[in-house]
């Protein structure tokens, strides 16, 4: 799958087990997990669900407090769909 720089998430829920369901600008529709990036720099602090569950788009990108986001491209060829 080629990299859409372009492409922004639309819609996003956060999931149990460090997942969110997203929505993307080319209407696909499906499930990122964060899970793996939890052991990583600024996403460490992710692992507080609290923080977790906070999840709100800035621009296109799923982003937290403390200014963690994660690229709108990276969700979508990593997302599996639904």
């Amino acid at each position: 799958m080629a990299i859409d720089y372009l492409i922004r998430v639309t819609e996003c829920e956060p999931l149990p087990g460090y997942r969110l369901r997203v929505k993307c600008s080319d209407g696909v529709s499906g499930v990122f997990d964060m899970s793996r990036y939890l052991e990583r720099g600024m996403f460490k602090r992710l692992k507080d669900t609290s923080v977790f569950n906070v999840v709100r788009l800035i621009f296109g990108a799923p982003t937290w407090p403390g200014d963690i986001d994660i690229a709108p491209e990276r969700v979508r060829s990593d997302m599996v769909s639904c």
